[in-house]
């Protein structure tokens, strides 16, 4: 527990530096990120983010897994609008994730590609549709680690200009040597910030 309240801390005091911040919760589960704008740093790459993120899963999100440890991950991601498609911006990035499985020790660093769409309706608010498909094979899985696959899709709202909340379902597949794992499999209610 104590570990839980030492990440979450250094999460939220990281919050300050942040150009972008998110907590997701279902009834089992905590999960928070946090993303910094390279370009806004000062740095000639625009619109390349590095980021955090922590998701500490629960065993009744997971059938396969007896005593699950939270997953921890870094993450690389450039993400443009695509130019004809008004509102659509397309991602791809890499990311490092590390946990422990039943006591075995888990890394990958799966590529991946991020989508983001902002639905053209006429509302006086902003509705988005997001996904992220995240894959690492074998060969990029170090420890006990055989393959990640992760897939999310989610709804957000934007009741205030760069502040949205949403619900999103994610899986996550950290499959080891021996046998095949699901981290997570859930449900979740978002917020987002952008700064």
């Amino acid at each position: 527990m104590l570990k839980k309240i030492i990440v979450l801390f250094l999460m939220a005091t990281s919050v300050f530096a942040a150009h972008q911040v998110s907590v997701n919760v279902n009834d089992q589960e905590v999960g928070g990120e946090i993303r910094l704008d390279m370009g806004r740093m000062g740095n000639s790459m625009s619109n390349a983010y590095i980021g955090a993120r922590f998701l500490d899963g629960d065993k009744n999100n997971s059938k396969t897994i007896v005593d699950p440890d939270p997953l921890m991950e870094v993450s690389f991601m450039v993400m443009q609008p695509v130019r004809g498609v008004s509102g659509l911006k397309l991602g791809l990035g890499i990311k490092g994730e590390f946990t422990k499985i039943d006591s075995e020790g888990y890394t990958a660093i799966p590529l991946g590609v991020e989508a983001e769409l902002k639905l053209p309706l006429n509302a006086p608010i902003g509705f988005y549709l997001n996904g992220a498909f995240y894959y690492a094979p074998s060969a990029l899985c170090f420890k006990k680690g055989d393959s990640y696959t992760e897939s999310r899709i989610g709804l957000d709202i934007e009741p205030i200009e760069n502040a949205r909340i949403g619900v999103g379902y994610r899986k996550i597949d950290t499959d080891l040597k021996t046998r095949n794992v699901t981290y997570n499999d859930a449900w979740y209610f978002a917020m987002r910030l952008d700064f």
